[in-house]
């Protein structure tokens, strides 16, 4: 029992990291790593080293952020493929208009769109007469209601009792009326000491019915519910909406369209002018991931300056890592990627977002560039074997001439490979 405590104990305090992709490994492949790390001792000396706090703490910190860099790297590669570019719309009008993508094949979708707004779709109401809410205008009995819209005809009866106020009424039919879900919302409207009853279509455009009507109300009774409350009383007649769509004229009953089902636009105003939608690659994630890139070298740049307890080591680290970075000096510069004096990447955000858009950062990232593969080298070598950069006493060199694995440095190591992932 004790010594489940403390496994939870050192459960709970270790920190969490979310595992990516990357991270994830088959069978197969983690018996290469193991099998790159036994091959990598195996010419390696048998050393000394002083594991003090201090030291433990470096040799997991740089292992760290070379796995974090590597793979940052990898999600820059992903992203800045240009098979895999993802693609964004957008507007100079946002006033008018919204847009957004309805699909991820682009293969259909023009690159610029111009459209301009004339009308709105519009839907139909009917807005009732306003009578004082306390009043008794409707005699007791039944009373019945029909609503007709393109489909159908629905019929509403409603018993009203002696002495039952005009509001108590129109808000039982409001619910009536709402629960039978038709297309038409209403809803009690109270201004003072009055009450009114207000149908509204769900739907825009036009409608079938004569007049372009959406729907009708009919009553029975002369001085029934329907001429009582006025509710056959149109305020606003339902219409289509008017644009031009790449100089076309168009109609549509509703306000919400698209392009080859793929370009979403949400009408919002009319339009004075025309307005310009563009589709273009989406460089939102690259940048993301150049962000990640950037603080994962530095924060590896300032754990190999550490020199307090490991002077030699932490040299060692800052050279190779550095050595990576000086050799591909100008295509970094050149796509917005600067060195500084202390050897940190800093950001250029005019020149990344250039570089980005004409190809040159996707050129220094993808799968198979040069620098690419250098970074994948130094990390690996980092992750494999992050002792190489611990000062030691070699103590005797290895056998060269017989070929038998070192347990020795897996054993120090093995401790540290998976120290978060428990």
């Amino acid at each position: 029992m004790a010594g489940l405590n403390v496994y939870n104990f050192y459960h709970m305090a270790m920190p969490k990291v979310a595992n990516t992709k990357y991270d994830s490994h088959k069978k197969s492949e983690l018996r290469n790593l193991y099998h790159d790390m036994i091959k990598l001792n195996q010419k390696k000396p048998f050393y000394k080293l002083s594991l003090s706090d201090a030291t433990q703490s470096y040799v997991i910190g740089i292992k760290e952020a070379a796995m974090e860099l590597r793979t940052s790297s990898a999600f820059l590669t992903e992203d800045a493929d240009p098979a895999l570019q993802k693609m964004t719309v957008s507007t100079d009008a946002p006033s008018d208009l919204s847009v957004k993508l309805l699909t991820d094949q682009y293969e259909s979708l023009p690159s610029e769109v111009k459209l301009q707004i004339h009308q709105l779709a519009s839907t139909q109401k009917n807005q009732g007469q306003s009578l004082p809410a306390n009043g008794t205008d409707i005699p007791a009995g039944t009373h019945y209601i029909t609503i007709a819209n393109s489909h159908n005809e629905y019929q509403f009866e409603i018993d009203t009792q002696p002495g039952e106020t005009n509001l108590h009424i129109q808000r039982r039919l409001s619910m009536s009326i709402n629960n039978s879900d038709i297309g038409i919302r209403a809803r009690v409207i109270e201004t003072g000491n009055l009450s009114s009853l207000s149908l509204e279509s769900t739907h825009s455009g036009m409608g079938s019915l004569e007049g372009g009507l959406q729907f009708t109300v009919a009553g029975q009774q002369a001085s029934g519910l329907v001429d009582t409350f006025a509710l056959n009383q149109v305020i606003e007649y339902p219409a289509d909406a008017s644009f031009t769509l790449n100089g076309e004229l168009q109609h549509s009953s509703s306000n919400h369209i698209s392009v080859n089902n793929g370009i979403g636009i949400a009408l919002r105003h009319v339009s004075e002018k025309e307005a310009s939608i563009q589709l273009a690659p989406d460089y939102s994630a690259v940048l993301e991931d150049v962000d990640d890139f950037v603080h994962y070298y530095n924060h590896l740049i300032d754990l190999s300056r550490n020199t307090e307890q490991n002077p030699s080591g932490a040299g060692k680290l800052l050279r190779e890592i550095s050595h990576v970075t000086q050799h591909f000096h100008n295509a970094l510069e050149a796509s917005g990627l600067i060195l500084d004096d202390t050897g940190h990447l800093q950001k250029d955000e005019a020149l990344l977002v250039q570089s980005t858009e004409n190809g040159q950062f996707q050129e220094l990232f993808h799968q198979l560039s040069d620098f690419q593969n250098a970074i994948y080298a130094a990390t690996n070598k980092i992750t494999l074997n992050p002792m190489e950069y611990v000062d030691k006493t070699i103590i005797s060199y290895p056998n060269t001439k017989v070929n038998f694995p070192n347990p020795y440095m897996p054993s120090i190591y093995s401790g540290m490979l998976f120290n978060q992932y428990v």
